[in-house]
């Protein structure tokens, strides 16, 4: 029987083909709702550190519920998802969210699902997102579950 021998040149060719991609930046983990108060996170990837983040009423004459719904101010509630971070490269960066609040026997009432961009050179400054959400929801609200994955864009 006949080995084949591999060049090396070959041989460092395959491993780069075959070699799994970095991983990702992730952070997985919950914490109990309640408004205007910081969520430590410190998840750190390369240069970017997810610092903490916070979930703020968002109150006002015009907010984003009375203009997505006008005339149903009192079944809405603004509110602003902000996450503090610092990415010291020079590279933009991408995280995506998927969060959500749930109620006492775990089941989701709403969230934010999307991606959001981390720009460089930035040092604690705080990516936010804005959405509208029913203020039934947010009574009933127990926890807070984070997933964010975040790399390279």
């Amino acid at each position: 029987m006949r080995r084949l021998a591999l060049a090396p040149a070959c041989l460092a060719l395959l491993t780069l083909v075959t070699a799994s991609p970095a991983a990702a930046g992730t952070v997985d983990k919950s914490a109990p709702f309640a408004f205007d108060t910081w969520t430590d996170i410190n998840s750190t990837d390369g240069p970017v550190t997810l610092h903490r983040i916070r979930i703020e009423r968002k109150t006002g004459a015009f907010s984003k519920s009375t203009f997505m719904r006008p005339g149903n101010s009192e079944f809405l509630e603004t509110v602003q998802i902000q996450l503090e971070y610092s990415n010291t490269s020079k590279d933009d960066w991408k995280a995506h969210f998927d969060l959500k609040w749930v109620d006492a026997d775990g089941v989701a009432i709403d969230g934010y699902s999307d991606s959001e961009n981390l720009d460089d050179s930035e040092n604690h400054t705080q990516d936010t997102i804005t959405l509208s959400t029913l203020k039934y929801g947010i009574e009933r609200a127990k926890k807070l579950e984070i997933k964010i994955k975040y790399d390279r864009d």
